[in-house]
C-alpha cells in the first residue's frame, strides 16, 4: 500500500467521550478489521479528573484491505447509533490527497458521484 494513513475521529458534544470510546471498542471488535490496522487512544487534558479523557481515535491503517473495510464498520457503527448520531470529524494524515478524499467520502457514505463536502460525518 506505500504509505500508511492515519485517520483522526474527533467528536464534539458532551457524551463525546462516551462517543468515542464506543467507536474505539467498535472498531477493536471488528474482525474483518484485524492485521488492517491499528488503533489508539488519543488522551486529553482532564483536570480534575481522576484519568485522563479521550480526546480522539486514531486508526493508523496498513494494507488496501483496510481502507476499504474502516468506512463500512465506520458506517455500520453510526447506524447503530442512529438514536442518537454524534457529530464526529474525520481528519486523515498521510498519504496521496486523492485517495484520501476518496476514503473520506466512502466514509461519509458517498459514492464517487457524489461532490465533494468538508470532513464532517
Amino acid at each position: 500500500m506505500g504509505e500508511r494513513l492515519r485517520i483522526r475521529f474527533e467528536a464534539d458534544g458532551p457524551e463525546r467521550e462516551e462517543e468515542l470510546r464506543s467507536l474505539l471498542d467498535w472498531l477493536a471488535d471488528d474482525r474483518s478489521l484485524r492485521g488492517h490496522l491499528r488503533l489508539e487512544r488519543i488522551e486529553g487534558d482532564s483536570p480534575g479528573r481522576m484519568s485522563p479523557e479521550i480526546a480522539a481515535v486514531l486508526a493508523v491503517i496498513s494494507t488496501a484491505a483496510g481502507v476499504l473495510q474502516l468506512p463500512l464498520s465506520y458506517l455500520a457503527w453510526r447506524q447503530s447509533r442512529s438514536d442518537r448520531t454524534p457529530p464526529v470529524t474525520v481528519r486523515i494524515i498521510g498519504g496521496d490527497p486523492a485517495r484520501a478524499e476518496e476514503l473520506l467520502r466512502a466514509l461519509r457514505g458517498e459514492t464517487p458521484e457524489d461532490g465533494p463536502d468538508e470532513g464532517r460525518t
